[in-house]
């Protein structure tokens, strides 16, 4: 049973790595709503042919309305997250993007100690420190491509968006395996979720901004949505496992960004890749504390 969640958990982190890129690439200097409603109406439709094609798409439609409420939650979290990570994405590097989305476990640590007042141990405390150092070098990175890590926008939407991700990371986990809802209802109903939140915003994109954000279709745009769906199944029945470890899922998930940081670095013709990856190493070393103490 081990080996069948690995399995599934190293799949999610080539397939996330895969959608990162086409990610960066899909709204690099492109208007954000409307790229996020393409990718994500895509993903919905590739989620609504798959669950047609097992005969378990009545099943979804008859969700009781309370899972459907709780679902719908889950769409505003994710739409949040994905805006922010979307708007920093649209300028920022993907080599200091994909580290910052690394962080996601010492959010979780944080938000455990100032909602539910735990203490951290000295093994977490140490594992922090080593997150934290990580982001003082990619600051340091930063400065030598004109970029202030306190004052740049784009910095703090990424943080934003993986502040929420947690959220929604921690969130899974009671629709999954506290409500038992079936792993590709979940991504119907808060993809489709989405597509709603993602219209309005692209209606509004449409009306205001066209002019002073353009939109360009590229072939990258669906290849999001694809990915995305692919990726989350693949997580979703990993995390759905009764003897998985959330722990180990989460970093295994995470370091998707290694891939994510060199395969962008090559692809986008970043630089300063070698100081980025000494910063990198000190995040991912960071959350393998967090992750496995």
């Amino acid at each position: 049973m081990q080996q069948h969640w690995i399995g599934w958990i190293l799949a999610s982190c080539v397939v996330l790595s895969l959608y990162d890129l086409s990610k960066k690439a899909s709204v690099r200097g492109n208007a954000v709503f409307p790229t996020l409603l393409g990718s994500t109406f895509v993903g919905w439709l590739a989620v609504t042919a798959f669950l047609v094609s097992r005969g378990t798409f009545a099943a979804a439609l008859s969700t009781p309305p309370r899972h459907i409420a709780l679902l719908l939650v889950k769409s505003v979290i994710v739409g949040a997250s994905w805006t922010a990570t979307y708007m920093a994405l649209r300028t920022l590097p993907i080599t200091f993007a994909a580290p910052i989305r690394a962080t996601g476990p010492l959010w979780t640590l944080i938000g455990a100690i100032v909602v539910f007042a735990e203490t951290p141990t000295f093994v977490q405390a140490a594992g922090m420190a080593m997150v934290v150092a990580g982001c003082v070098l990619f600051s340091l990175s930063a400065r030598r491509e004109g970029i202030d890590f306190r004052r740049d926008r784009a910095i703090w939407l990424a943080f934003l968006g993986t502040v929420l991700g947690s959220c929604s990371a921690l969130y899974d986990k009671h629709l999954l395996r506290g409500l038992g809802i079936p792993t590709a209802t979940v991504l119907w109903w808060f993809m489709g979720g989405m597509c709603v939140i993602y219209f309005a915003a692209a209606a509004v994109w449409f009306s205001r901004s066209r002019a002073s954000a353009p939109f360009s279709w590229r072939w990258t745009i669906p290849m999001v949505g694809l990915l995305l769906a692919l990726s989350d199944a693949c997580y979703f029945n990993a995390i759905a496992v009764p003897d998985a470890r959330i722990s180990v899922l989460s970093m295994i998930r995470r370091a998707s960004v290694v891939l994510t940081f060199f395969l962008g670095g090559a692809v986008f013709h970043e630089t300063n890749l070698r100081r980025k990856a000494i910063a990198l190493a000190a995040v991912l070393a960071g959350v393998a504390v967090l992750c496995l103490c």
